[in-house]
């Protein structure tokens, strides 16, 4: 099951954490915008006993230690605690989940399966391109209401196609650049 849950982890090229040795923890994988520890118990005797000390050894190994540019990365901080039995006391597992002192945890059983849906990834929306608030059409549409009649009359007619490529771009600004060096001489 951990098997399962941590090649989601590879595909999504989360990066596993060699640096820190844990006691508590199976492994913690990051991202530049997110960490999980995970932990893995065969029973749920072994879950009560041992999640809190695998939640702490997270905070205070790793959590406590973001500086700098990494700081902000301790609100996106989440400790999966992975169940091999089907079910555990669904009380429990409430009192796991809401618990939210230092991070939040995600408890994940045998029959959470497709484990994926139980993992808070960041969504990659760029790659989808019906959910980008602007496509190339609009954009460029905007931009042109943007800019004044004197610059629009400069730019070529179809400066505004969003099917240039960045070599004709280039091209068109470094003729620009040229014509400008031409008119100072």
């Amino acid at each position: 099951m951990i098997e399962e849950i941590m090649r989601i982890f590879e595909e999504n090229e989360y990066i596993k954490l060699d640096q820190l040795k844990f006691n508590y923890l199976n492994e913690v994988r990051v991202s530049p915008e997110q960490i999980y520890g995970l932990v893995q118990y065969e029973t749920e005797a072994e879950l009560r006993g041992n999640w809190e000390k695998a939640a702490d050894e997270l905070a205070v190994k790793l959590q406590s230690r973001l500086s700098k540019e990494l700081h902000m990365l301790k609100w996106d901080v989440y400790l999966i605690v992975i169940i091999t039995q089907n079910q555990i006391d669904t009380s429990y597992r409430k009192l796991i989940e809401n618990d939210r002192h230092y991070f939040r945890k995600i408890v994940i059983t045998k029959s959470d399966a497709p484990y994926i849906n139980r993992i808070p990834f960041v969504l990659d929306l760029t790659s989808d391109k019906e959910l980008l608030i602007f496509n190339d059409n609009e954009f460029f549409e905007e931009f042109r209401k943007c800019l004044k009649q004197s610059t629009l009359s400069k730019l070529p007619g179809d400066f505004f196609n969003p099917k240039l490529t960045t070599d004709q771009l280039t091209d068109f600004f470094s003729s620009i650049k040229k014509d400008k060096k031409d008119d100072l001489k």
